[in-house]
């Protein structure tokens, strides 16, 4: 005889989870909380190397700006090479003309200036990060600049041009240190 477990409601009819169910269950718990943390992990990953991506571009156009901002009331450009691309160039501040080099230090992006009548030097760390640093001046005086941020695995290069207004064409040497 079949016992009707809706009219009597016992215990003995009411029917559970079984172990092996229990364990499906928290078999496809755990894969989707698996799933669930991979692509926790992806997101922020992407959203560092964005991050990163975006710093160096900031780092680039400061850099390249500040270059071309400094080059713009030069005179007397000159290209050097010496195991790196320098650029010297005379500009006047505080009623002085100074000796202006761009470098790289390493990875950080430098000016240097110099007063002629008093040698007095000063070295200024324009941006960090840099991994390389190219000038060229074509035969009408432009003078073109590119840049690289970088780091391991990974960069951002930026290019620009300027015309110093007080220069015309470059001159063959310049007094330096």
């Amino acid at each position: 005889m079949k016992v009707n477990c809706f009219i009597f409601r016992q215990a003995h009819c009411e029917r559970g989870l079984t172990l092996i169910e229990l364990l499906v269950t928290f078999a496809m718990l755990g894969f989707v909380i698996t799933a669930l943390y991979t692509f926790y992990l992806a997101g922020i990953n992407s959203w560092n190397r964005a991050g990163i991506k975006l710093e160096q571009q900031q780092t680039a156009r400061i850099s390249l700006d500040q270059i071309i901002s400094e080059l713009r009331y030069a005179s007397e450009v000159e290209i050097r090479f010496d195991n790196q691309a320098m650029i010297y160039f005379r500009k006047p501040v505080d009623d002085r003309m100074r000796l202006h080099r761009f470098r790289l230090n390493g990875t950080q992006l430098v000016l240097e200036r110099r007063t002629e009548s008093d040698n007095h030097h000063s070295y200024n760390v324009i941006a960090l990060g840099l991994s390389e640093l190219i000038f060229t001046i074509d035969d009408n005086g432009l003078v073109s600049i590119y840049l690289k941020v970088s780091d391991e695995d990974r960069g951002v290069g930026a290019t620009g041009a300027v015309y110093p207004l007080n220069s015309g064409y470059p001159v063959e040497s310049l007094n330096s240190e």
